[in-house]
């Protein structure tokens, strides 16, 4: 019967255990199960993501082809201006059947291309009225699809005419291919502005000049890029991305991937992680059963020693058998070793104290004359000077007043004591500590003496200040960001009040974005650090500056009579910033616009003043860049940095056009 009990009472702990265990695995499965469906979207973005790239890598393609024949038919709208040019095919000549065909159209032989095909005399028109490049959508001749290209010739002597080609549309994916690359596993195609297939990766004499399935439902979305999912003109499901080409009339890119291969791209890695998944919480399980048999041997033994020992039973921890787990282990220990702890405990503090990682200090009742273990291991100075009280000459002056009140209202209440300070050691460093300590009672509630520590807490108070410093200065050029932008302004808004003039100028750098474009993101963000560089040395040690995002920066100047001293800055950036850059063997050169606005109490919105400097910027860069303009409500200011500006170079002046980059 009591060996039927036992075992009742063992079964229902293990019951306990095992629920313990699933307890604890609930959130290992629950963030199993976020990261599945995470990793699972992540998959997914990142298969979209290849059909987007790769959409607009074709689109990139298709209209530098475009370019290119366009740029090939501009030289022979030019040289129809050259004296004693040859003569060029005239629309007699021309047949629209022809792959690359070109011919000469003036305005008033329209008429003859006209009876020939319509859309390409509408092209050529076209062209010769807006002066601007035009491609048709796709044209049908017999049973081969064509495409017109047409080119304005410059307005001169001979009149208005415009230049013509006739090509090809699967010339567009032939384009795409070259280099032997196969567009094997997605589906390509170029569709015009109304839905019908200009080419196509797949079967392009079949399809060209259909339209395309689902154009409508592409057409609704009102967008120049999307993805969705559609049906192929095989009836396949798909899943394609689109880019509308810039320059053509309404002309699409389409690539597409079949909806089972898009989908395996991301199920199947989730697929495999939810297995994981599963299989580590089921693994979990089976240890957690196992863990609790091993845990309940010695938490049993223990619990029939410490019933031992409340009913005072005279007993041993050498009767609990020796457990596996350490932690059992330890604690059957721990009876025996109690007493031998506790005297133990005041020779550990000082072994720790005399390894410089704390100071352990000791005052009278009334807070005099003390001892420190381990001061000289932590600062480097005598011992000595700590009962004499001769210490607190090492305290920093400006925290000497906090320290003196702090301890001053810990002696007055019989309080705690919790200070921050800094102390000379003898490196002739500045070391940042902090004191901790409380009073020591008797049984009558008087004040025996005073203990605690002093821990150094250097390196904490640096990564705080330098955290302090990253949350208002820009990472990559070491200026101010937003935060510090606005707490400045605001207070320059209120300087004015007491009669201290300012100024707020905003600047751009003129073609930072060709530096970009050209040479990379790395060259771009050294020419940025440079740029902070040279406005360090234009303002003044008053000035702030910021970084406000991109190529904008600010400066809030501070010193100076206004507004002589806003007009002298402004023009200092400008030519400094126009001044050539060497960085990373390229020679760059660039231009800067400034807008300038007074601070002065007319106002109390600090945006007001924002928006009135970025105001002036908008007018110095429609004026021609590479100059300081003022705010509408400084008019009479506008002469003065026009006039400020004339000594400009002539670097400076080509450098508004384009900025020169030299390896």
């Amino acid at each position: 019967m009591g060996v039927e009990k036992h075992w009742q009472r063992q079964r229902n702990l293990n019951s306990y255990l095992i629920a313990l265990a699933l307890a604890c695995l609930l959130p290992v499965v629950a963030v199993s199960g976020i990261a599945v469906w995470s990793a699972g979207t992540a998959y997914k973005d990142a298969a979209t993501a290849r059909l987007n790239d790769t959409a607009r890598t074709l689109a990139n393609a298709i209209e530098g082809e475009l370019d290119s024949r366009f740029a090939n038919m501009s030289v022979l709208a030019q040289h129809r201006e050259t004296p004693n040019a040859e003569p060029l095919p005239e629309p007699e000549q021309w047949a629209l059947g022809a792959s690359n065909n070109v011919a000469l159209i003036p305005s008033d032989r329209v008429p003859v291309l006209r009876a020939r095909s319509a859309a390409a005399a509408d092209a050529a028109l076209l062209a010769i009225r807006t002066q601007a490049n035009v491609v048709s959508n796709v044209l049908t001749t017999g049973n081969e699809p064509r495409l017109v290209l047409a080119v304005p010739t410059p307005t001169g002597e001979r009149g208005a005419a415009a230049f013509v080609m006739s090509t090809s549309p699967q010339e567009l994916i032939q384009t795409l291919q070259r280099g032997k690359r196969a567009l094997t596993d997605i589906l390509v195609a170029v569709t015009d502005g109304n839905g019908r297939i200009l080419a196509r990766s797949r079967d392009a004499d079949r399809f060209v000049g259909q339209v395309a399935p689902d154009w409508p439902r592409l057409e609704a979305l009102g967008t120049s890029a999307g993805l969705f999912t559609a049906k192929t003109i095989e009836g396949v499901p798909i899943v394609l991305s689109f880019q509308k080409l810039a320059g053509t009339p309404g002309w699409v890119i389409i690539v597409g991937e079949s909806t089972s291969v898009f989908d395996a791209r991301w199920r199947d890695p989730m697929l495999k992680l939810l297995l994981g998944a599963g299989a580590s919480v089921l693994l979990a399980v089976c240890a957690a059963i196992w863990l609790g048999g091993r845990i309940l041997q010695p938490v049993q033994a223990l619990a029939r020693y410490s019933n031992a020992i409340a009913d005072g039973k005279e007993t041993d921890a050498a009767v609990v058998a020796p457990s596996s787990i350490r932690e059992f282990e330890t604690l059957r220990q721990s009876f025996a070793r109690a007493e031998c702890s506790l005297r133990n405990e005041k020779r550990r503090y000082r072994t720790i104290a005399e390894t410089g990682a704390i100071v352990l200090w000791r005052r009278d009742g009334d807070g005099g004359a003390g001892l420190a273990s381990g001061w000289e291991q932590l600062t480097g100075r005598p011992e000595s000077e700590v009962e004499g009280q001769e210490w607190t000459s090492a305290i920093h002056p400006e925290d000497r007043p906090i320290t003196t009140a702090a301890w001053a209202a810990a002696l007055a209440g019989s309080t705690s004591l919790d200070v921050e300070f800094r102390l000379k050691i003898s490196d002739g460093r500045w070391l940042w500590v902090r004191s901790q300590g409380a009073p020591v009672l008797d049984q009558d509630g008087q004040i025996i003496e005073w203990v605690g520590l002093l821990e150094d807490i250097d390196e904490r108070k640096r990564a705080q200040a330098d955290i302090a410093h990253l949350a208002h200065h820009d990472t990559l050029t070491g200026l101010g960001n937003r935060t510090l932008f606005h707490q400045r302004l605001e207070q320059a808004a209120a300087n004015t009040r007491l009669g201290l003039d300012s100024a707020l100028l905003c600047l751009d750098l003129d073609l930072f974005k060709q530096v970009n474009d050209t040479l990379g993101h790395p060259v771009g963000d050294a020419l940025l650090c440079a740029v902070a560089d040279r406005l360090r040395g234009c303002a003044g040690n008053a000035d702030c500056l910021v970084r406000l995002g991109g190529d904008e920066f600010a400066v809030i100047q501070s010193e100076g009579l206004q507004p002589d001293a806003a007009v002298s800055l402004g023009c200092r950036v400008v030519e400094a910033l126009c001044a050539p850059y060497e960085i990373g063997g390229h020679q760059i050169t660039i231009g800067a616009s400034v807008g300038v606005t007074l601070i002065g109490d007319d106002s109390t919105d600090i945006d007001a003043y924002f928006k009135r400097a970025d105001k002036a910027l908008y007018r110095a860069k429609q004026d021609g860049r590479g100059r300081v303009c003022f705010h509408d409500q400084d008019e009479m200011l506008v002469g003065m940095a026009e006039l400020a500006a004339k000594g400009k170079s002539q670097r400076q002046e080509h450098a508004r056009e384009q900025p020169q980059m030299r390896s």
